[in-house]
């Protein structure tokens, strides 16, 4: 096996593969990509059995062959060269060893590679496809597997406002994840830690999403999905007439991951469905009160409490066992009598902080409805395509 490739295009192959590759595993041929060259067309593959991603490169292909590469190793090297260079791969195929040479720097590298034989079978990914796509490159009707085309703005929207919130809990495998809701002409995106609560919801005008369908996709997926650059398309795996894998089809790469195979919580019944109190503030502004007032916090409980009057918002935390203790006002819109709640400072702030630049003037609403009950967290919009649920912390 030889080709020779530019470190840039080789860099850019190796950062979509590395997230698949444990960085310590029971079986050691997991710490290895697979590489495959065929032509001028690179293949590399990895995967730590719970996510799989592959890739293609264009490169300059001389002697076809199939190659383990020790993984950290060979991105560790690739990266430290820079990118304004090309690299030469050449494999011995008598001891599988890999020889790097590169002119600017000057250098040769060598590694020990393995028989590509030795490698763990894939059936997700060798034994499913790409969806058809239609003339308007949307998934074509007659392929026989649930399909969505998604932008990287919806699904960066869907991830991205919603992952704080998975929980780590492992004995609540069902919350370790995000919760996909497709309806048709939308979709909703779920997670919850049982604190807290984050929805994201997208609409398109036609109905083109599966009819109804959910799926719970695993947080290290979904840290991979917030990165994805560019349109996809997402199409679900059945095993056994269960539905276990998303694949996940973007530019030349496939991400494929298990999903999670719990049932989520009914999340739809701690959601009030209507409200007695609301107020408006800023979203920099308490976002910088809060930063200000939780360094005064304890820093095993780490509480803010919170006293709403005469459109005045102030924050209060105290800290016993040093004495320390701080308080901020600022303004803000209220249409009740005096309120007290009392949250966890770190996630009031993270709730406030996922609703930054949703509208240009960055208002935020806060809706409650007695001491103890969920309070919700949304942008000043007309729909509820984007809300926050905190449960405050009980004060008597």
């Amino acid at each position: 096996m030889k080709f020779k490739s530019s470190l840039e295009i080789m860099t850019k192959a190796l950062q979509k593969v590395i997230p698949a590759l444990p960085r310590k595993s029971t079986l050691p041929i997991l710490e290895h990509f697979y590489m495959a060259l065929k032509g001028d067309k690179l293949q590399i593959i990895a995967t730590d059995q719970e996510i799989t991603i592959q890739t293609n490169a264009e490169v300059e292909g001389e002697i076809d062959g199939e190659i383990l590469v020790p993984g950290r190793k060979f991105f560790d090297i690739v990266k430290a060269l820079g990118t304004n260079a090309d690299i030469d791969f050449t494999v011995n195929p008598d001891n599988y060893e890999i020889t790097l040479k590169s002119k600017n720097p000057v250098g040769r590298y060598t590694l020990k590679g393995i028989d590509s034989e030795e490698y763990l079978k894939i059936p997700e990914l060798l034994e499913s496809s790409r969806p058809k796509l239609d003339d308007n490159g949307k998934p074509a009707k007659d392929f026989l597997r649930p399909t969505a085309f998604l932008t990287k703005e919806q699904i960066h929207f869907l991830t991205s406002k919603t992952s704080y919130a998975i929980s780590i809990d492992e004995f609540r495998p069902a919350m370790n994840g995000v919760l996909f809701q497709f309806r048709a002409d939308h979709i909703n995106a779920v997670a919850t830690d049982s604190y807290r609560l984050a929805k994201a919801t997208i609409r398109i005008d036609e109905a083109n999403f599966p009819e109804d369908l959910n799926i719970i996709i695993p947080s290290r997926a979904v840290d991979v999905l917030k990165k994805i650059d560019s349109d996809l398309i997402m199409s679900f795996i059945e095993t056994s007439s269960k539905r276990t894998h998303i694949r996940i089809d973007y530019n030349n790469t496939v991400f494929i991951s298990k999903l999670i195979i719990e049932n989520f919580p009914p999340y739809e019944s701690v959601i009030p469905e209507s409200y007695i109190f609301e107020l408006e503030f800023n979203q920099s502004e308490i976002i910088s009160a809060i930063n200000r007032v939780s360094l005064m916090t304890s820093e095993v409980f780490q509480h803010i409490n919170i006293s709403i009057e005469n459109d005045t918002f102030t924050l209060m935390t105290q800290d016993e066992e040093s004495g320390a203790n701080a308080m901020e006002t600022i303004n803000c819109k209220y249409n009740g009598d005096l309120f007290e709640l009392s949250f966890n400072a770190k996630y009031i702030k993270e709730a406030i902080e996922h609703l930054a630049n949703i509208t240009e003037d960055n208002i935020i609403l806060m809706r409650f409805n007695e001491e103890n009950r969920p309070v919700i967290i949304k942008p000043k919009i007309e729909n509820d395509d984007l809300i926050m649920l905190i449960m405050p912390i009980r004060i008597k």
